[in-house]
């Protein structure tokens, strides 16, 4: 994750609630790639990018990724 994200991050129990699941499967989208985290002592934290992606695609975790890695956000999933 590149330095500018700093202001656009949101902690890993947010995303949690955004996305109406648990802590532990936020960790586990961040260990798969489909969430980009980063770890700032014990907290994680996401970018409200990758969150808002995940949850344009409907929490489909293969198809949000094969986005990301394809569309540049051109997919139409990506409404403003």
């Amino acid at each position: 994750m590149v330095q500018s994200d700093v202001r656009e991050r949101i902690s890993a129990l947010e995303a949690a609630e955004e996305l109406e699941t648990t802590h532990l499967r936020i960790l586990m989208l961040i260990k798969e790639g489909v969430l980009d985290g980063i770890q700032q002592g014990a907290e994680w934290f996401v970018t409200r990018n990758s969150v808002d992606c995940f949850r344009s695609h409907g929490g489909n975790a293969q198809a949000q990724i094969k986005c990301r890695t394809g569309c540049g956000g051109n997919c139409g999933n990506h409404g403003s």
